[in-house]
């Protein structure tokens, strides 16, 4: 009797668990007293969520406020028109994609503010690299070409039977002729690129010998520095090796990050530092951290327009050998400097001060020549790939799509809105 007691006492508690379990469960009971029954994690549930909204909130705002009105642009373009009509300059404008933007939002370049001192330490280190891996390049020439000391040697003979029959007019060409040859050689030896550029081409452009990778789009993410520092790696690894990359500028923007020079009283420190950001950033860490850290490539870390967690570490093996600025102080090249970069690295990193009537480009020469308060009043990172001394210009890569100004590219004059700022190489190794 007492055991039947029990187990009837044992099953009226197991059944009256189950049915508020069940109860609870379902919601009923709980649905609008959440707080009366759990009210610390309630509370702070809600304070979060409510906080939550609340930056959304502003974000979208914020946002919104940063994109221009229709007859804010509009407005714009007329006095964008008006400008180039007053001034005579030679670029056509078009309404485009780009012009809903601030500009803010489309650019992204910040100067590091010890940049002189990074620009001197870096190229330094990259110049010697440089000579390393030429010296490699030659001694790689000189194995893989036997006949070409008994070249030498015939030529050397072929000239000294010349002079010893003296004649002098046939002697004089002969030797002008090897004369030229010898700078050709020279000049040749002063780049891993076969058949280089000649520096002294009027016009030249790394399209057209097929080293230039596809335009890209940034978005309203201020991350031309991930896209231009992958542009010079992408045509390197093309012009190098024949390999048609599509890098991560993802993965850039998320990983990328160096130790870099500073001076703290009085001694050269290095402190570890990102690259960027949305918000903006400089290409001369993505190069440092490519030294060591392979790029990852687009299609297994897809471009996704914001910031994001930085994946695990991959075992690719897109590095770069050796990096610098073409100048040591990371100012504006001369042409003539510029040129020998591009001739002897391929496109250079580099960076302009963006305008509305560079967003709103569509062709021929831009030549706005903005007020610029110093070479440092930059705020956009592009990729030079060529000149044509004819129009005096450069012609640059931009990563605004190739629905804005000439499929993604534009003309800009020597000189024009501090175009070549901080020009920086990177290569890899050939061999």
């Amino acid at each position: 009797m007492k055991r039947q007691v029990h187990l009837d006492r044992r099953a009226i508690i197991i059944s009256a668990l189950t049915a508020v379990l069940a109860f609870v469960w379902s919601g009923r009971g709980l649905e609008g007293n959440e707080e009366r029954y759990f009210p610390d994690s309630y509370t702070a549930q809600s304070r979060y969520q409510q906080k939550k909204d609340e930056i959304l909130r502003k974000y979208g705002d914020q946002k919104e406020s940063l994109l221009r009105s229709p007859q804010e642009i509009k407005d714009l373009m007329a006095e964008i028109q008006k400008q180039i009509k007053e001034k005579n300059m030679g670029f056509i404008v078009e309404i485009n994609e780009m012009m809903k933007y601030k500009i803010s939002q489309i650019t992204g370049a910040q100067v590091p503010s010890d940049i002189e001192t990074q620009a001197k330490v870096k190229s330094e280190l990259g110049n010697r690299l440089w000579d390393e891996l030429m010296k490699k390049y030659r001694e790689y020439l000189n194995e893989t070409r036997p006949d070409r000391k008994d070249k030498n040697e015939r030529k050397k003979e072929y000239y000294e039977d010349i002079l010893r029959d003296d004649e002098k007019k046939d002697d004089k060409e002969d030797l002008k002729d090897d004369k030229k040859e010898s700078e050709d050689s020279y000049k040749k030896e002063q780049t891993d690129i076969e058949s280089p550029p000649s520096l002294d081409s009027v016009s030249f452009d790394w399209m057209s010998r097929n080293g230039i990778t596809p335009i890209k789009y940034q978005g309203e993410c201020g991350s031309c520095w991930a896209f231009t520092a992958c542009a010079v790696v992408e045509s390197n690894f093309l012009i190098r090796q024949g390999k048609n990359l599509d890098l991560s500028e993802q993965h850039i923007l998320d990983c990328a990050s160096a130790q870099q020079p500073v001076y703290q009283r009085g001694k050269l420190v290095y402190i570890k530092s990102k690259a960027g950001n949305c918000q903006g950033g400089w290409y001369g860490p993505v190069f440092d951290y490519l030294m060591s850290r392979s790029a990852e490539q687009e299609s297994r870390v897809p471009y996704t327009f914001k910031e994001s967690t930085c994946p695990a570490p991959i075992s690719s093996q897109f590095k770069i050998s050796a990096w610098g600025y073409v100048k040591p102080n990371a100012g504006i090249p001369t042409v003539r400097e510029m040129k020998e970069a591009l001739c002897r690295y391929g496109p250079i990193a580099a960076c302009v001060k963006v305008t509305p009537a560079l967003q709103a480009y569509k062709s021929g020469v831009f030549d706005e020549f903005a007020n610029c308060s110093g070479e440092r009043d930059i705020n956009h990172a592009i990729t030079i790939i060529g000149w044509d001394d004819r129009k005096g210009a450069y012609l640059v890569k931009n990563s605004w799509g190739v629905q804005w100004g000439g499929k993604g590219l534009f003309w800009i004059k020597y000189g024009c809105n501090n175009i070549g700022y901080g020009a920086a190489w990177a290569v890899i190794s050939t061999r």
